[in-house]
């Protein structure tokens, strides 16, 4: 699998107490809408619950451990964002400086701080692999829209020729006058119109932007059917159907579409989807 993208958005964050992994994380990568890349952490954990590779299941650390690396991929598994939690982690004992590595269960927060490098021309799915390790499946580069080409500005009209200002004609011959200077003749002029005017840019309609309202159901492209509790315009504050927790999402990296409404359902039926 092999997979090239050229938009790279970075979020940077920080995690303290009580907050606990893998929740904290997930579910602050569903707030920015981050569904592929690939993160990065480094902190304290504490009483942290790790899967060793060759290990009997899964091994409890008690106390306060320094992360000396946490990484792993982040993509969709089962239609939710997922994340590795692959850690080094470091403590002092009596006999010595102990290392741990393996795939953190769960773990308490003393202090993360996390970046995330978030793919959005690009669909990953993350999936367990050799030895239940969670690898990503695959990668698919989303195209991007193309913009529709702005109308080439009409050809002026050619400029009509200048016309001579007219020569009078010679004094009929009279009695001698004394000889006058010769008054030049004048410049040539141009015609009112002979500049065209500059022609005018069709003006683009700006869309009829739709957005959701409170009581309206949505469906999003990670978290599925939700009920919308509040809406300003800009953010929503979702109900997600499956366990009945609040999020607040922005509608900025969002394409909202109506659908037909849903039945027993008073408010509208909409469609987020990531923006391309």
């Amino acid at each position: 699998m092999t997979v090239t993208t050229s938009n790279v958005r970075h979020v940077l964050f920080r995690l303290a107490e009580p907050a606990r992994l893998p929740d904290a994380l997930v579910g602050t990568l569903r707030d920015e809408v981050v569904t592929a890349g690939w993160m990065r952490a480094s902190g304290i954990l504490h009483d942290v619950r790790i899967c060793v590779l060759g290990g009997s299941g899964v091994r409890t650390v008690s106390g306060a451990v320094q992360v000396i690396s946490l990484e792993g991929s982040v993509g969709l598994s089962q239609g939710d964002v997922s994340c590795g939690l692959r850690a080094v982690l470091a403590r002092e004992t009596e006999t010595g400086l102990e290392t741990i590595a393996g795939e953190i269960v769960d773990a308490r927060v003393g202090a993360l701080e996390v970046l995330v490098a978030a793919f959005d021309d690009v669909s990953a799915t993350r999936q367990a692999g050799v030895a239940a390790v969670w690898l990503l499946d695959g990668a698919v580069q989303r195209a991007a829209a193309a913009e529709p080409a702005a109308p080439a500005p009409a050809a002026a009209p050619p400029a009509p020729a200048p016309v001579a200002a007219p020569v009078p004609p010679p004094p009929a011959p009279s009695e001698p006058e004394p000889q006058r200077p010769a008054v030049p003749k004048p410049s040539p002029t141009f015609s009112a119109g002979a500049i065209p005017p500059r022609p005018v840019r069709p003006q683009k309609e700006e869309e009829e932007h739709i957005y959701p309202d409170a009581g309206d159901v949505v469906e999003h492209f990670a978290f599925g059917r939700c009920e919308v509790v509040k809406s300003d315009g800009d953010r929503l504050h979702l109900r997600l159907g499956k366990d009945g927790r609040i999020k607040e999402i922005a509608l900025e990296m969002l394409k909202v579409t109506p659908l037909a409404p849903v039945e027993g359902a008073t408010g509208r039926h909409f469609k987020l989807d990531r923006k391309l």
